[in-house]
């Protein structure tokens, strides 16, 4: 059952970062760096949202571990998919974005050389540390039996 869950919404979280980006690529928003903060936020909606999914299926009595293997699964699959999508784009689009984050610095001096590796793997890491933190978070509220989902028994 928790896979299922982290597919589903891993898929949806996924989807809502891919939206962000498009449309921050359509506003020409994508050089400013600091936008990329509200990632994090997509992604703590949505592996909250998967705990909590995971929690009712469960009619309110979810592990610890149950919990936060939903939400950390639910954190890979979307970065996972986002992270494949920016390669893709990166690879199709051309070099705008590419020079943009080369010239903050932010991905390193490897971004030259191999960039479809670097931006992949700085992603991957980034949306799974998020992930796993915003699992560990969120399992601290649902953890407890006094913390009803609504629609559970």
């Amino acid at each position: 059952m928790m896979e299922k869950i982290g597919i589903k919404y891993g898929l949806f979280t996924a989807a809502a970062l891919i939206v962000y980006f498009v449309l921050m690529h359509l506003l020409r928003l994508t050089h400013i760096i600091e936008l990329r903060f509200l990632n994090g936020i997509i992604m703590a909606i949505g592996v909250t949202v998967a705990i909590r999914a995971c929690k009712r299926s469960t009619g309110g009595n979810i592990t610890y571990f149950k919990g936060l293997g939903a939400g950390i699964f639910t954190a890979i699959v979307a970065t996972l998919l986002f992270a494949v999508f920016m390669v893709l784009y990166i690879n199709i689009s051309g070099t705008e974005l590419l020079e943009t984050l080369s010239a903050e610095g932010y991905f390193g001096q490897r971004i030259d050389t191999t960039p479809g590796i670097v931006i992949f793997t700085v992603l991957m890491l980034e949306g799974i540390i998020s992930g796993v933190m915003v699992s560990f978070i969120a399992m601290q509220y649902f953890k407890r039996n006094d913390r009803k989902v609504p629609g559970s028994p």
